[in-house]
């Protein structure tokens, strides 16, 4: 019989299809993203299951978690080879709902088995006294359990010699499902897909897909390589888990970006006409205020931290202006009585320009 907890901690320490784990959680995330936008949220990795979603009333209750087991496969998936998932699984949902974390009194669990090969479910038909198969692939990408034929329910509950389900596994096959991902075999054709996904959900709000993309990645790797804490898995762990609150901030800087340069690129004739900026030195502006919104984010840039903080400092006076331009112009003279600075002329114009813009953003 399946017996013992899940290892918390197996798949920190064995770091094997991280790729394909992370890439397949950010593939479902932009598919969700025009229904997740509008919840709170939180994704978990290598935390009870290889990818965990849950979802949250107005009150910081958990009302919905959605967990997937995720696994590459250079062959097809048989009922036999999927035992091991299902047990991984149904152990993880276990667990889940032990957890401490509080609930709604309608709380639903949903859980996957998600991969990018198919999944060749076979059974015997005793009505027809043949075996059949139900294949979950690029034609039927999910099935639920509770959807497949009673004669492949019962065989998948059976398990095999090695691999039998207790009770209350049994009653966590409600919420298991299927599902086929089109995610490529190897890392390289997955991110050139993730990157095309950030194109179809974005589109022109965001300027690099490719630096969206990796900008995700970067953050999803420092919750993956987290270790849980005592090596048991709790939903209120906060250092492994990325709310939908930090999300969207990444995502509000990726698209402010496009705004700025937007902005920049309406305006620079007016701007450089106002700052005394010659026609040679025009060129490199719209590069330098490129460069300064990347580094008002960096917060070791001291020049930069210090621009913005002047602009946050001095934005009552946005009000008494109807031009852009021209408070701009007038944030530079005060810059230059109130304050020294080692950029130069054009840096420093087009970082207070730069400035300008993300605050009135805040506003």
């Amino acid at each position: 019989m399946a017996k013992g907890k899940i290892d918390s901690n197996s798949g920190v320490q064995a770091n094997v299809g991280f790729d394909f784990q992370r890439n397949t959680c950010i593939y479902v995330f932009l598919e969700k993203y025009n229904s997740l936008k509008n919840q709170e949220y939180f994704i978990m990795l290598e935390h009870y299951d290889d990818i965990v979603f849950g979802f949250l009333n107005s009150t910081g209750e958990l009302s919905e978690i959605t967990t997937y087991q995720a696994k590459k496969s250079g062959t097809i998936w048989t009922t036999n080879s999927v035992y091991e998932i299902i047990d991984k699984i149904t152990k993880s949902g276990i667990e889940i709902i032990k957890d401490s974390f509080p609930k709604t009194k309608d709380y639903s669990q949903s859980q996957y088995f998600i991969t990018n090969n198919t999944i060749s479910l076979d059974y015997k038909c005793l009505s027809e006294n043949k075996t059949k198969k139900f294949l979950v692939n690029e034609t039927t990408e999910t099935v639920s359990y509770l959807n497949l034929v009673n004669d492949c329910q019962n065989v998948l509950k059976k398990g095999n010699p090695k691999i039998t389900f207790d009770k209350n596994q049994v009653l966590h096959f409600d919420n298991l499902n299927f599902t086929f991902i089109d995610l490529g075999r190897n890392t390289k054709s997955q991110l050139e897909l993730l990157t095309g996904k950030f194109k179809t959900v974005f589109g022109n709000k965001i300027i690099d897909h490719t630096a969206a993309r990796d900008t995700l990645i970067f953050h999803l790797k420092k919750i993956e390589s987290t270790y849980n804490q005592g090596d048991i898995p709790k939903l209120s762990d906060k250092h492994k888990k990325i709310e939908s609150s930090e999300i969207e901030k990444i995502l509000n800087i990726l698209t402010t970006k496009k705004l700025a340069l937007d902005f920049c690129r309406k305006r620079a004739d007016k701007i450089c006409d106002e700052l005394s900026i010659n026609v040679f030195d025009a060129m490199s502006f719209e590069l330098d205020f490129e460069n300064s919104l990347d580094e008002f984010k960096d917060l070791k840039q001291g020049e930069h931290q210090k621009i913005i903080r002047f602009i946050e400092s001095k934005k009552s006076i946005f009000t008494t202006f109807t031009s852009d331009v021209l408070c701009i112009k007038e944030l530079y003279n005060i810059f230059l009585k109130e304050h020294n600075s080692t950029l130069n002329q054009l840096q420093l114009k087009a970082s207070i320009s730069a400035g300008y813009f993300l605050i009135l953003m805040q506003k």
